[in-house]
């Protein structure tokens, strides 16, 4: 059945039970679901269910007509490969745009990730962690196992204060709101990462949230991607969305960075060479990353209060993501639509592909 995914099928043949996104027509139509199915998880804002389920559910469902797709519960990654380093480490730090007033200032931030710990460059002069939502655990206060999330916020906004104004993100006044949807491992599941962006969805007119960082991949289903549905459902609620390419190189683009209502961006040394551990590719017939940029080496905020090295697409992401907060400071009116053609239009082309750098 073409909306059964065959990767589910796969692990309802090897294990005889599954979890499965089921995604149907209408929101309306998943309280039919819940009273037949056994439902462990929900995700109106994309009108979908997760379900725990066995071969012949998973084709009972396949074969409702009020269902668009089966899909499997896939595995999400963080994308990094982080180093350790003294204060005053090399490596590349983001600059800001304060020479012509841009800060961040007044532009809210979602980190979607391993939580963010208060460091000192974002909790001092004044703490920026606006809202945390624990999506793993049971944290009521802000706080991370793993240290990725607190370096993508970081780059994206970190103040500085530590290293006295020498290593800053690109908006270092963007306040920050924290989903950990990503446990110590660097993994979680798809349910996961949907529950953050359900949540998300719901409260980014609470907060005031503009711009959201994605530094995570999966891989892609060719269609009916959930990962892909959730992060155009938050463009569409009017948040500039801004995605890692993922670190596996050549042919091996990442969701949900294969969608093209988001900002998705790989990594580039500081040579603006093309990392080769980018993942770049063609889906649906269009050419991804959007733009490419720093993403070897870079030096920011430390989970333990202190910095480390980082490489990765998911360093490139916030640096856009942070980039985006200070468009968004500048138009208060700007749509994603908008913001994506700005980061685009202002990239150099190198090598034949587009770098962005402040």
């Amino acid at each position: 059945m073409e909306k059964l995914d065959a990767g589910l099928v796969s692990v309802l043949a090897d294990c005889g039970s599954a979890t499965a996104v089921v995604r149907v027509r209408s929101p309306w139509q998943l309280a039919s679901l819940e009273r037949r199915f056994d439902v462990v998880a929900r995700f109106p804002f994309i009108s979908a269910v997760g379900v725990c389920c066995d071969r012949k559910e998973a084709v009972r469902l396949a074969s409702m007509q009020e269902v668009v797709s089966v899909t499997a519960q896939r595995r999400v990654c963080a994308l990094d490969d982080v180093t350790a380093v003294p204060n005053g480490g090399e490596g590349y730090a983001a600059e800001s745009f304060a020479a012509v007033g841009l800060t961040g200032r007044g532009v809210t931030l979602c980190v979607l990730d391993t939580g963010v710990a208060p460091h000192l460059d974002i909790s001092v002069p004044r703490d920026r962690i606006k809202e945390f939502h624990d999506f793993v655990g049971e944290g009521e206060h802000p706080y991370d196992d793993n240290g990725h999330g607190t370096f993508v916020a970081g780059v994206a906004a970190g103040g500085g204060v530590l290293s006295a104004g020498r290593v800053r993100g690109v908006a270092p006044e963007a306040e920050i709101v924290a989903l950990k949807v990503i446990g110590a491992s660097g993994e979680t599941g798809a349910f996961t990462i949907l529950e953050g962006m359900q949540w998300l969805f719901d409260n980014c007119a609470r907060l005031g949230v503009k711009v959201a960082c994605m530094s995570f991949g999966a891989d892609p289903l060719v269609s009916a991607d959930p990962l892909k549905a959730g992060a155009e459902m938050l463009s569409r609620r009017g948040i500039t969305v801004v995605c890692a390419s993922g670190n596996s190189g050549a042919g091996s683009l990442k969701s949900p960075g294969v969608s093209p209502e988001v900002i998705t961006v790989g990594a580039v040394d500081g040579e603006m060479r093309v990392a080769d551990f980018t993942s770049s590719g063609v889906y649906q017939g269009v050419y991804r990353p959007d733009v490419f940029a720093p993403g070897v080496a870079v030096r920011g905020v430390d989970a333990g209060g202190t910095y480390a090295l980082m490489t990765g697409t998911s360093v490139s992401a916030p640096y856009v993501a942070g980039a985006c907060c200070l468009l968004h400071e500048r138009y208060k009116a700007l749509t994603p639509r908008e913001a994506k053609r700005m980061i685009v239009a202002s990239s150099v082309v190198r090598d034949g592909v587009r770098v962005f750098v402040l």
